[in-house]
């Protein structure tokens, strides 16, 4: 078969025959999972329960390692989404996986194909803005700001949502762009400048009104899409004032439509909606989850250092809950800082704090300031030490895995039940990292063959190689391969609380060093080179598997 390039903004027609041709000779593969939202689903678990081909026993480093690079113009932060089975209008379909850049370019890869041959597409989306215009300096984002948060995928639509900060006039703006999967066009009246504005006394007012200033804020949690609405939430760069939390939320179907507007300090300042680049939650009910920063807190209308639940798609606060320690929380930098997460199947809340503390949260009834609810909200102290910006669920029935880094700490699991967290460690790591800033995932076949998937190393030095780390996460002493183990793996510069994408037996992961990197499973006998045709390699292994921690205690 003919394995030259198939270069272009789209396959020529040549390459779609060969694709065609090798379909007809491919075993039955497992069925394509798709990726299409941040953290893998809109509860926010970093997990994936659907893999089927990578296991503790197939990932090792004689046969997993580098197949290829996705190369792209920019630093990637958002994590890669992957939509399967999108149709073409020559009516072939591909698996498609999504590459978004602080550039502001937006790539789709055809995932069969190895490097930049599978390029189906690519657009800009304006100029990024430049970091050394702000105010202050800010130097954990640099040299630019694009797309920062991920965005999400609407697969019946066949849609893209992203937002994009560009340079207009010398000054900041956010745009919300909804981009079709087969072409990269313009789709629902996109796109549109993100604004708002609501009634406060807050910094940086003006008789009686609050602005969303872009020159302030970054869009980093990863956008939501649900009720019909996408939400995209705001916060500062380095709590520079004045700054708020804003969530907007917008017509999935007319994005010229705002639907709701939330500001989480109208008569303050700061309760940020950052979480460290983890996506805004939502329960089965629709309603909406997030966490707040440093800032104020009055109980009636400002909610700094809180967790948040609003109702719908106009996003009325429904409930909160609030540390009782949150004025030194706040006074200390030690803000929550993880994002939400949902522990799928209840309505209980997981998140962390740059203080090392974990909480768990009943979202039917949060507790308001301090202790007010019965139970109570749970506050484990000490579960990681020097702060918390990540961790990663595997949820089984009736029991969870939480998986956590500290600073100068080795990775920690803990286990969650509908009582709360053991304070024991189930499992955890021998070696110790450096920096809490990473990225997780946890990879299984339900409760099954569970890998824990993290990124290390230093996120000030793009040049400086991170680290691709896989550990048994039923036993996290068991490092089954890293990154550093064959030079030919490298894995390249480190971005910040980039979590990578694991599906369909691979695994995509962006880097500050412009592009993605893909790990899988090697070809019996090849080099390096892992077609479609050998996906299934180790499905034997896969089926009888390692058991799940819950089962080896």
């Amino acid at each position: 078969m003919d394995r030259r390039p198939c270069a272009g903004r789209m396959i020529p027609r040549m390459c779609f025959a060969a694709v065609i041709s090798l379909a007809a000779v491919i075993p039955q593969l497992p069925a394509q999972v798709s990726i299409t939202t941040a953290n893998g689903d809109n509860y926010r678990t970093n997990s994936n329960l659907k893999e089927t081909q990578l296991t503790p026993r197939s990932v090792r480093p004689s046969q997993f390692g580098k197949l290829w690079s996705l190369p792209a113009d920019g630093q990637v932060y958002a994590q890669p989404l992957y939509a399967t089975n999108v149709t073409f209008p020559n009516g072939t379909t591909h698996d498609v996986v999504l590459v978004t850049t602080m550039h502001n370019s937006v790539y789709a890869y055809d995932a069969a194909v190895p490097s930049a041959a599978g390029l189906l597409w690519q657009v800009n989306l304006g100029p990024s803005f430049p970091v050394s215009l702000w105010n202050a300096s800010y130097t954990d984002v640099s040299p630019e700001a694009g797309i920062l948060g991920t965005g999400v995928i609407d697969p019946v639509a066949g849609v893209l949502y992203v937002a994009a900060e560009t340079l207009q006039n010398g000054a900041a703006a956010f745009y919300l762009h909804a981009l079709d999967l087969v072409t990269g066009a313009e789709r629902m009246n996109g796109p549109v400048v993100i604004s708002a504005g609501e009634a406060g006394s807050g910094a940086g007012s003006f008789s009686g009104q609050l602005l969303f200033n872009p020159n302030q804020h970054l869009q980093r949690p990863g956008l939501l899409l649900a009720n019909n609405a996408v939400y995209v939430g705001f916060g500062s760069h380095m709590d520079q004032s004045p700054w708020h939390g804003w969530i907007m939320s917008y017509s999935a179907s007319d994005l010229t439509q705002q639907l709701g507007i939330f500001l989480t300090t109208p008569n303050g300042e700061g309760g940020a909606v950052w979480h460290s680049g983890r996506g805004i939650a939502v329960d089965d009910s629709g309603d909406i989850y997030a966490m707040t920063g440093n800032g104020d807190f009055d109980e009636n209308n400002d909610y700094g250092e809180s967790y948040l639940k609003l109702s719908g798609a106009q996003m009325t606060l429904a409930d909160f809950y609030t540390p009782a320690d949150w004025q030194t929380l706040s006074d200390i930098d030690a803000d929550l800082s993880t994002g939400v997460a949902l522990i799928p199947g209840t309505h209980n809340l997981v998140g962390g704090d740059k203080y090392g503390q974990l909480y768990f949260v009943n979202g039917d009834s949060m507790g308001g300031l301090g202790t007010g609810s019965s139970p109570a909200p749970q506050v484990f102290t000490g579960a990681v030490i020097g702060g918390m910006f990540n961790f990663a669920l595997w949820n089984q029935y009736q029991t969870s895995y939480i998986y956590v880094q500290g600073e100068d700490d080795v990775v920690k699991s803990y286990v969650i039940t509908d009582g709360g967290i053991n304070t024991t460690p189930a499992s955890q790591g021998s070696t110790e990292v450096d920096e809490p800033r990473v990225g997780m995932t946890v990879s299984a076949n339900g409760s099954k063959n569970g890998i824990l998937w993290e990124t290390t190393g230093n996120f000030n030095e793009p040049s400086t190689p991170g680290t691709l780390h896989a550990y048994d996460a039923s036993n996290l002493a068991v490092e089954l391969w890293n990154s550093d183990m064959n030079a030919q793996d490298t894995l390249g510069g480190l971005s910040k609380f980039a979590n990578p994408t694991v599906v369909n037996g691979r695994v995509y992961v962006g880097t500050a060093s412009a592009g993605v990197v893909v790990y899988g499973l090697f070809c019996p006998g090849s080099l390096r080179l892992q077609s479609p045709a050998c996906s299934t390699v180790t499905t034997a292994a896969a089926a009888s598997g390692t058991q799940s921690p819950q089962h080896q205690q």
